[in-house]
């Protein structure tokens, strides 16, 4: 499939257009995503995208930032605690992050009420589009996600039977049913479906009827801590369907997890820096400076979400006195500005347009499926 991939080359020239003499010296942005926790991976690489960015405006001379960090934890009680913070310190422009759609659809009419401009990037329910004017993602929802992958599945794989296993939470059950839909349209049979609570780590029954009902593929609505070890319980059952997965499973840590079990699976995300073109080299060369290894969606996303950020506020500084709600106002017109997974604009709902790739796992990492 097609993916529009922009060099950082542009990203950064855009940035030099800034006018610092008009500008502020620095500006405070909010980030708050799980940082701890069973599912730390997806804030912890998101914050190192964002962060990134960061390095990479101020190399290109562009204005200084600074990152005002708070972990959620996963919990929507602490992410409405911080959204009041985030809201009552008027040194925050905007914020960034969060791992969850539940933390965000609970925070939401906080930052609604207060007027302050939000970008998500790992969250995907439905149930946010539209949901405040003052919020925006720059990730696919989960409608069109599963739609995407039901339809590939069915198409492009050719695949024609399929058991369906989804965490029993909004974002579970939108992809799943996402994907059973666009499957069952495109000539599939979903032949069974079950649930697991976010957290389970005892599979066996759930396979033990996938094993018995045979199908083609196993599709597993949800997250790679579970992922892998649903694929190492099946494997373990002699179960040797094609495994499909998620963005939610699109982490480094489903393949560290799951091992030779999750070898073969096919997972789908907005960034696969192996086929960009061109290749957005300098985020990929400073996440493996620090960290080692290629960035992953995540990391590319809150990358991107911190350079869009960026020209909104310069856009906003343009206009004249800088404001919340002129910064909102740049947001709304923000028109596809070049980014790692492709260009960005923000649609009347606060929702992205884009592609996907669908990714495999072979030899112990992520590669472009067939």
């Amino acid at each position: 499939m097609n993916g529009i991939r922009t060099s950082l080359a542009v990203v950064a020239a855009t940035l030099v257009c800034m006018q610092p003499a008009a500008a502020q010296d620095s500006h405070s942005i909010g980030f708050t995503a799980a940082l701890s926790g069973d599912f730390a991976a997806f804030g912890v690489n998101m914050r190192r995208g964002v962060e990134l960015a960061m390095e990479e405006i101020a190399a290109s001379g562009g204005p200084s930032f600074n990152l005002v960090i708070a972990d959620d934890r996963g919990e929507a009680r602490e992410g409405v605690l911080i959204a009041q913070r985030f809201c009552s310190d008027s040194s925050v422009a905007a914020v960034l992050g969060y791992s969850f759609s539940s933390i965000a659809l609970a925070a939401v009419p906080i930052y609604d009420q207060c007027g302050l401009p939000v970008v998500g990037s790992a969250v995907t329910s439905p149930d946010l589009s539209g949901a405040s004017p003052w919020f925006r993602r720059n990730i696919l929802t989960d409608a069109v996600q599963g739609a995407m992958m039901g339809e590939y599945a069915a198409t492009e794989l050719g695949l024609s039977t399929v058991y369906v296993i989804h965490q029993q939470d909004d974002y579970g059950i939108g992809v799943a049913n996402a994907f059973s839909a666009a499957a069952t349209a495109a000539g599939m049979e979903v032949i069974d479906t079950a649930t697991y609570l976010l957290g389970a780590r005892d599979f066996r029954t759930q396979m033990t009827r996938a094993r018995a009902a045979r199908p083609d593929a196993i599709f597993i609505g949800g997250f790679y801590s579970e992922a892998s070890k649903i694929a190492e319980q099946a494997r373990d059952l002699g179960i040797s369907a094609q495994i499909l997965g998620t963005d939610g499973s699109l982490n480094p840590e489903l393949i560290t997890l799951g091992g030779p079990a999750v070898e073969g699976m096919i997972v789908y995300g907005m960034f696969d820096p192996s086929v960009a073109t061109p290749p957005p080299a300098n985020i990929i060369h400073a996440n493996r400076a620090r960290v080692g290894g290629y960035p992953h969606a995540v990391s590319a996303r809150g990358y991107d979400a911190m350079m869009v950020t960026a020209e909104a506020i310069r856009m906003a500084e343009e206009g004249g006195d800088f404001t919340r709600a002129a910064l909102n106002d740049a947001f709304g017109a923000i028109d596809a500005f070049p980014g790692v997974t492709g260009p960005t604009t923000f649609d009347a709902q606060g929702d992205r347009d884009g592609a996907l790739y669908f990714l495999r796992v072979e030899d112990g990492t992520f590669t472009l499926a067939d």
